[in-house]
C-alpha cells in the first residue's frame, strides 16, 4: 500500500470516529474524493449528497467512483449553487466540496440542510474562513494535512516560486472615460483620488475596483506572461488569467466560461499540448496530467483561490518523482497589489519564494 492510501484511509477513519460532523482539511492533490469514498463504503448503501462550486468537478468525482468500483446508486450530485434545490430531502451523508468556498447565502442554505452526518472538504482554508464555519455551521476541522507535510512525505512534489515584477506600462496611451493615459497614469490617477477619500473618510469602493481592472488588464504583465510563454516554448504551462481579453491576446489555446468547445482544455488535462490559458477555471477539481509549470497572470488578495491555481502543477507523477513544481506568478511593481501577494501566499513556504525584476 503507498504512503497516500494509508493516509487517505486514516482519514476516512478519524472523521469515521469523530461526531461525524466536521471538516477534512487535506491538501490539494492528496485525493480527498478518495478519502470521502473511504468513508462511504463504511456506510450500508448510503443516500449521499455531493456539492461542489464548479460543475467541472463532478467529473473528478465520477472518475475517482468509477476507477475504485464504488458501486452506489443513491448519489446525488449538485452545485453550491443548486444546494437550496435539496432542502427538504433527508440523506445518510452530505459532502460539501471545497466548503471554503461557500457564499454567505450557501451558508445560510446548509444550516437548514436535514442530516446528521456532514462532511466538509478543503484543500485551502484561511483562518478567517475556518472561524466563519465554525460559527455559523458549527463545523470544526477534525484533520489538517499541510502542504508540507504532503511534500515531506513524497504525497506531493515541491514547489519553486518565482515573482516577475514589472513596471506598469507607461509609453501606450489608453482612453479611460475623458482621459488619455498609460496604464501607468491611470494607477496613479486612481491612486491619489483614493488617498484624498481615505482622508476624507469617504468610500473608495468602486475607484479600488478600478484600479484593480488596470492590474487585470496591463499591457506590461501580458508582455510579461509572453515573454515566460516564449521562453519556455515546449514545456506544458498552464496560465492563470483574471480577463477573458488577456487570455486570449496570449497566442495560445484558451479555455473560459464562454468557450464552446472544451475539447482543447480537455486535451491539455490529459496531456495534450503545451501552453493553455485559463479564466476563473481550472482552479478547483482538475487533474492536469503531466504539469509541472504554471504562470499567474493576475490574482487578488484571496489566499484560497491562489493557492487552488498553484497547486495545479503539484501532483506527483508517478514517473518523475524527483520533480519539482516551478512556478511563476506576474505583478506589478505597486505597493498595492504586493500587498495583494503577501497575503495570497499566507499558505506557502516563504523560503521557496524569490522576487525578480523582469
Amino acid at each position: 500500500m503507498q504512503l497516500r492510501d494509508k493516509r487517505q484511509e486514516e482519514f476516512a477513519d478519524l472523521y469515521w470516529n469523530s461526531h461525524k460532523k466536521g471538516i477534512l482539511y487535506l491538501c490539494p492533490r492528496f485525493g480527498k474524493c478518495r478519502v470521502a469514498i473511504n468513508i462511504f463504503k463504511k456506510m450500508n448503501n448510503p443516500n449521499i449528497l455531493i456539492a461542489y462550486p464548479d460543475s467541472n468537478i463532478k467529473k473528478s468525482w465520477l472518475d475517482e467512483i468509477e476507477q475504485v468500483n464504488y458501486k452506489n446508486k443513491n448519489i446525488t450530485f449538485t452545485t453550491h449553487l443548486s444546494l437550496k434545490k435539496h432542502m427538504e430531502e433527508k440523506y445518510d451523508i452530505i459532502v460539501l466540496d471545497e466548503i471554503h468556498l461557500l457564499s454567505e447565502a450557501q451558508i445560510d442554505i446548509c444550516r437548514s440542510l436535514q442530516c446528521d452526518m456532514i462532511l466538509g472538504l478543503t484543500g485551502t482554508m484561511s483562518t478567517e474562513t475556518e472561524n466563519t464555519l465554525f460559527s455559523e455551521l458549527k463545523l470544526r476541522v477534525i484533520a489538517r494535512y499541510p502542504i508540507e507535510t504532503a511534500i515531506e512525505e513524497g504525497v506531493i512534489t515541491d514547489y519553486e516560486i518565482t515573482v516577475k515584477m514589472v513596471d506598469l506600462d507607461d509609453k501606450v496611451k489608453n482612453q479611460y472615460k475623458s482621459s488619455f493615459r498609460t496604464e501607468k497614469g491611470q494607477f496613479k490617477a486612481y491612486s491619489h483620488i483614493i488617498d484624498k477619500l481615505v482622508e476624507e473618510k469617504k468610500d473608495t469602493f468602486f475607484l479600488r475596483l478600478a484600479r484593480m481592472r488596470i492590474i487585470q488588464n496591463s499591457l506590461a504583465k501580458l508582455n510579461a506572461t509572453k515573454r515566460i510563454l516564449q521562453e519556455n516554448k515546449k514545456e506544458r504551462i498552464l496560465v492563470f488569467c483574471g480577463l477573458i481579453d488577456t487570455a486570449e491576446k496570449l497566442g495560445c489555446p484558451v479555455y473560459h466560461s464562454k468557450s464552446k468547445d472544451s475539447l482543447a482544455f480537455n486535451d491539455f488535462a490529459e496531456g495534450i499540448g503545451n501552453h493553455m490559458a485559463v479564466v476563473k477555471i481550472g482552479n478547483t477539481g482538475k487533474t492536469y496530467k503531466p504539469l509541472d509549470k504554471v504562470v499567474v497572470n493576475y490574482f487578488d488578495s484571496n489566499s484560497e483561490n491562489l493557492a487552488q491555481k498553484l497547486l495545479r502543477c503539484m501532483a506527483m507523477e508517478y514517473n518523475t518523482p524527483n520533480k519539482k513544481a516551478h512556478i511563476w506568478i506576474v505583478a506589478s511593481t505597486e505597493k498595492v497589489e504586493i500587498k495583494w501577494l503577501e497575503k495570497a501566499l499566507e499558505f506557502l513556504d516563504l523560503t521557496k519564494i524569490k522576487y525578480e525584476k523582469y
